[in-house]
C-alpha cells in the first residue's frame, strides 16, 4: 500500500525554524567562546612572556580546555587550530612569521596540536557522558510519570469497561488459564442471585456445577488450546436453572503468545428457543391438517382441483386423477385442458377466465375424456380462496359427474318414476320442487338424514331442520330464485346455497351445498327445479381450522419477523457504538508511540524495546483497520440501497488499476471477461469487487505467475459474477465459516486479513437478494461466486 507523508502544519513549522535558529545560535557562542579563549590566552602570554619564555604555549592549552570543556570537540579542535597559529606566529622565531619548514618549529607545534586535540577528545567524552547520564535521569523521571498516568489510565479504563458490560443484556466473564474467574459483569446477579465478588477465583466448575460443566468442558478445552469457540446448547446451571445459551469464547493471549485464559460472551436464548419449538409445533400441526385435507379429498365422492393467482391448476385429488387416468405432472398447470371436449372448452374457457378477474364463484358443466376415452359431463363449481388479510389466493372446485343425471333428466322427461328410482339409490339429498309449492319432492337420504316425512318435508317444511343463522339468508335466496316474475325466472340459472341441517340421529347441523338446475319447458319457462344436497361438513370445518391455524401462523410470524429487526437494529447500534469508542484508546496509543519515538533515537533503545515499540504501533494499526471494517459492516445493513444501472466490466477495471498501484513489483496475469450491464448501489458493489479481487491478489503471493479470471454467466433471471484464482484455495470443509465475521481460513502471517471483508460481501449481495457462495482446493486456487438479480426498470428505480 502506498504511504502519504503528511503535510506539517503552519504551528509546526515554525516550531521547527525556532528550534534551527536556537541550534545555530547555540553552536555560533560556542565557537565565539573558543575565539575569546583564544584571544585571552595570547594577550595573557605576551603580558607575561619575561616569565613564560619557555612554555608560551602554557595558557593556550588552558584555552583549548576552556573551549573542549564549553562546547565540545569541535570548538576544541578549532581553539588547537587557532593556538598553533598564534604559537607559531608570536613565539617561535622567526616571529611574525608561519613558517614551518624548520624542524625546531615543526615539532613542538606538532606535539602541541596532538596535546591539545587529546584534551579535546577527553573533554567530548567526558561531555557525552554526562549527557547520557543527565538524559537517563530525565528519561528515568519521564518514565516513573508515564507509569502513574499508564495506572491511573487503566483504573479508568476498567471502570468504563465495568460500566459497559454492566450495561450489556449478555453475561460476560473471563476466566484464566487454570479455569478460574477473575471478572463476571452485573449479568451474573441477575442469573444467579448472588454478588459476582464471591466467585472471584473460583474454579468454574465450583461455580455452575459438574453437570453444566460437563457439557461446557470440551469448548473450554477448545478456547483454552487457542481456538476460538461459538456454541449453543442446553445448559443445567448448580444455581441459575436450566437454561438454553448461545455462547462465544474468545482466547486471550499474553506477549508471547501464550494462552493466559479467556472471554466468555453468554446469551440466554430459552425464550427464542422455545418459540421456534412452538413454530415448529404450529407447522407441524400445519402439515397434518393439510395431510387431512388430502385424505379427505382422495376420498371424496367428487373430483377435486385447486389454482394459484396465476390461473394455473396446481393441485389434483385422486378421484380426478382415476378418471383421467393421467398423471399429476399431466394434468398440471393447463395440462387438464388436453381433455375437454373442444366443442366446450371455449365456452369453460371463457366462464373461467371472466369469473377468475371478477374473484367470483363459478359454476359451469363440460365434458371431460375419461380414462376409457369416452367424454363425461362433469358440473365443475370454483369458489375464489382469500387469506385472512383478504388477499387472494386462488379457486378450488369441485366437480361431480353429472354425465348420468344428464341422462336421467332425459330420461325424467319421459317417465318421472323411473327418475324417482334412481334418485332413491343416490348416496346424496335428491330433490324437486317448483316456484309456486315450494318441495315437492326429497329422496329416501333426506329422508333418513332429516327424520322428516315427505308430508312434513313438502313446501316448506323441510325449513324447520335449518339452522337459525341460516335460516334468513336461505329464504331470501329461495325467494330471490323461485318466486321472481315469469321474465325473471325465464333468465334465472343454476341455484346453489350453503346450509346447515339438523341430523336426526344425534341432533348435530352439518353443513351441505345444495346446488339446483332449472327444467323449462318447450318455450323456454322453467317448469320444475332438481337438485341435490352434498353434505361438506367436514370439509368447511376443515377449511376453517385450517384459515384458524394459518392467521395464528401469520400473526406469529409477524411477531417474530418484528423481533427479529428489533434485534438487528440494537445489535448494529451495539457494534457500532463499541467499534466508535474504541478508537479513542487506540489514537492515545498510536500517539504516545510516536512521541515515544521521536524523543528517543535509534541508539538510546535496545534492540528488544524498539521491537516492543514495533509491535504497539502495528497492533494499534492492525486494530484500527478492524474497526474501520467493522463499522463498514455495521452501516452496511442501514445503508439505504441507491439502485443504478452500471457497467460491471469498467467498474472490476478501476478495481484491478488499485490493486496494480498497490503491487507493482507482483506478476498479475489479468483475465477480464466481458461482462454485462446491472442495476444495484454503485459504492456497495464496488467493495464486493474490491475484497473479492483483493482476496485473489492476497492469496496469489507464492504464485509467480499469479493467475486471475473475473468472468459472469447470463441467466434468465440473473447474473453470476465468479472471481478466480491460481492461489493457496482453502479447505471446503470449512466453507461455511467463510463468510462469518472474523473467519479466516489462514492464519499464516504473509496473508494479513481482518474476517470481515468476506462478511460485508454476503451482507451486500444479500441487500441485493442475491447469493454468494465459493469453492476452492487447497494449493490449487479458489473461485467465489455472487448472483444479481435482474430487475426491471421501475424495480431498479
Amino acid at each position: 500500500m502506498s504511504h502519504k507523508v503528511k503535510a506539517l502544519k503552519p504551528e509546526n513549522i515554525f516550531v521547527v525554524k525556532r528550534e534551527k535558529v536556537v541550534l545555530i545560535r547555540e553552536q555560533l557562542l560556542h565557537y565565539g567562546i573558543a575565539l575569546l579563549s583564544v584571544a585571552l590566552a595570547l594577550r595573557t602570554t605576551l603580558l607575561l612572556i619575561p616569565y613564560l619564555s619557555a612554555t608560551p604555549a602554557a595558557l593556550f592549552f588552558a584555552a583549548v580546555m576552556v573551549s573542549a570543556w564549553y562546547g565540545g570537540l569541535a570548538p576544541g579542535l578549532f581553539a588547537t587550530v587557532l593556538s598553533t597559529l598564534a604559537i607559531n606566529y608570536f613565539f617561535l622565531k622567526p616571529l611574525y612569521s608561519l613558517n614551518i619548514t624548520n624542524l625546531n618549529i615543526l615539532v613542538p607545534l606538532v606535539v602541541f596540536m596532538l596535546t591539545a586535540g587529546l584534551i579535546s577528545l577527553l573533554n567530548e567524552s567526558r561531555r557525552t557522558a554526562q549527557q547520557k547520564a543527565e538524559a537517563s535521569l530525565k528519561s528515568l523521571h519521564q518514565s516513573e510519570i508515564l507509569v502513574k498516568s499508564n495506572e491511573e489510565a487503566l483504573r479508568q479504563r476498567e471502570t468504563q469497561l465495568r460500566l459497559i458490560t454492566d450495561t450489556l443484556p449478555v453475561l460476560i466473564s473471563f476466566v484464566d488459564s487454570e479455569q478460574r474467574y477473575r471478572f463476571n459483569n452485573r449479568a451474573y446477579e441477575e442469573w444467579f442471585g448472588h454478588p459476582a465478588a464471591e466467585v472471584y477465583e473460583k474454579y468454574i466448575w465450583e461455580v455452575l456445577g459438574e453437570s453444566a460443566y460437563k457439557v461446557i468442558r470440551p469448548y473450554v478445552e477448545k478456547v483454552l488450546a487457542g481456538e476460538q469457540v461459538t456454541f449453543e446448547s442446553q445448559i443445567p446451571y448448580q444455581d441459575g436453572g436450566t437454561r438454553y445459551i448461545n455462547a462465544i469464547y474468545v482466547p486471550q493471549f499474553d506477549n508471547q503468545g501464550t494462552v493466559e485464559g479467556y472471554a466468555a460472551l453468554i446469551t440466554d436464548i430459552s425464550e427464542q428457543q422455545a418459540a421456534l419449538r412452538s413454530r415448529n409445533q404450529a407447522e407441524a400441526a400445519l402439515r397434518e391438517s393439510e395431510a387431512r385435507f388430502r385424505h379427505m379429498a382422495d376420498t371424496a365422492p367428487v373430483l377435486v382441483w385447486m389454482s394459484g393467482t396465476d390461473t394455473l391448476c396446481n393441485y389434483f385429488n385422486k378421484p380426478w386423477l382415476d378418471f383421467t387416468g393421467r398423471t399429476m405432472e399431466q394434468e398440471m398447470g393447463n395440462g387438464w385442458a388436453e381433455g375437454v371436449h373442444p366443442d366446450d372448452f371455449q365456452r369453460c374457457l371463457d366462464t373461467y377466465i371472466n369469473a377468475f378477474d371478477a374473484r367470483q364463484k363459478f359454476t359451469m358443466e363440460y365434458r371431460l375424456k375419461r380414462f376409457d376415452g369416452e367424454y363425461r359431463w362433469l358440473l365443475d363449481t370454483g369458489v375464489p380462496r382469500f387469506a385472512p388479510t383478504g388477499e387472494f389466493l386462488g379457486y378450488i372446485g369441485s366437480c361431480v359427474d353429472i354425465h348420468d343425471r344428464n341422462l336421467a333428466e332425459e330420461a325424467l322427461r319421459d317417465s318421472e318414476e323411473r327418475y324417482r328410482i334412481l334418485t332413491e339409490v343416490s348416496p346424496q339429498a335428491i330433490w324437486m320442487g317448483d316456484r309456486n309449492d315450494g318441495i315437492t319432492y326429497c329422496n329416501q337420504y333426506w329422508l333418513d338424514y332429516s327424520g322428516l316425512t315427505m308430508e312434513q318435508t313438502s313446501g316448506y317444511g323441510w325449513i324447520d331442520i335449518i339452522h337459525p343463522d341460516d335460516c334468513v339468508g336461505v329464504a331470501r335466496h329461495w325467494h330471490r330464485v323461485f318466486k321472481t316474475s315469469m321474465q325473471a325466472v325465464a333468465n334465472a340459472t343454476n341455484y346453489e346455497a350453503e346450509i346447515r341441517f339438523r341430523r336426526v340421529s344425534d341432533g348435530s347441523y352439518r353443513w351441505h351445498i345444495v346446488r339446483g338446475l332449472p327444467f323449462r319447458d318447450a318455450d323456454g319457462e322453467i317448469i320444475k327445479w332438481v337438485g341435490i344436497a352434498s353434505d361438506i361438513h367436514d370439509r368447511k370445518v376443515a377449511e376453517a381450522a385450517l384459515q384458524q391455524l394459518n392467521e395464528m401462523l401469520e400473526q406469529r410470524i409477524q411477531e417474530r419477523t418484528a423481533q427479529l429487526e428489533a434485534t438487528n437494529k440494537e445489535l448494529e447500534s451495539f457494534s457500532y457504538s463499541v467499534s466508535h469508542d474504541l478508537r479513542s484508546p487506540l489514537r492515545h496509543i498510536a500517539g504516545f508511540i510516536e512521541l515515544l519515538e521521536k524523543r528517543h533515537n535509534s541508539t538510546s533503545l535496545d534492540e528488544t524495546s524498539q521491537r516492543y515499540l514495533g509491535i504497539i504501533a502495528q497492533t494499534a494499526k492492525q486494530a484500527g483497520i478492524l474497526i474501520d471494517e467493522l463499522l463498514t459492516f455495521s452501516r452496511m445493513g442501514r445503508t439505504e440501497m441507491r439502485y443504478i444501472n452500471l457497467n460491471m466490466e469498467e467498474l472490476v477495471q478501476e478495481v484491478k488499476r488499485d490493486l496494480i498501484t498497490e503491487s507493482p513489483e507482483r506478476i498479475i496475469h489479468w483475465h477480464i471477461e466481458s461482462l454485462p450491464e446491472v442495476q444495484g448501489d454503485p459504492s456497495m458493489l464496488r467493495l464486493v469487487l474490491r475484497n473479492l479481487i483483493g482476496n485473489a491478489v492476497k492469496y496469489t503471493q507464492t504464485r509467480n505467475p499469479a493467475e486471475i479470471t473475473v468472468g459472469s454467466i447470463n441467466y434468465e433471471n440473473e447474473v453470476i459474477f465468479s472471481v478466480q484464482d491460481n492461489g493457496v484455495g482453502f479447505n471446503m470443509q470449512y466453507v461455511h465459516k467463510l463468510f462469518g465475521v472474523f473467519q479466516r481460513l489462514h492464519s499464516d502471517p504473509k496473508f494479513e486479513g481482518t474476517g470481515v471483508g468476506l462478511a460485508n460481501v454476503q451482507r451486500i449481495i444479500h441487500r441485493h437478494n442475491g447469493r454468494v457462495w465459493a469453492e476452492a482446493v487447497i494449493d490449487r486456487g479458489a473461485t467465489f461466486y455472487f448472483s444479481l438479480p435482474k430487475l426491471s426498470k421501475k424495480e431498479g428505480e
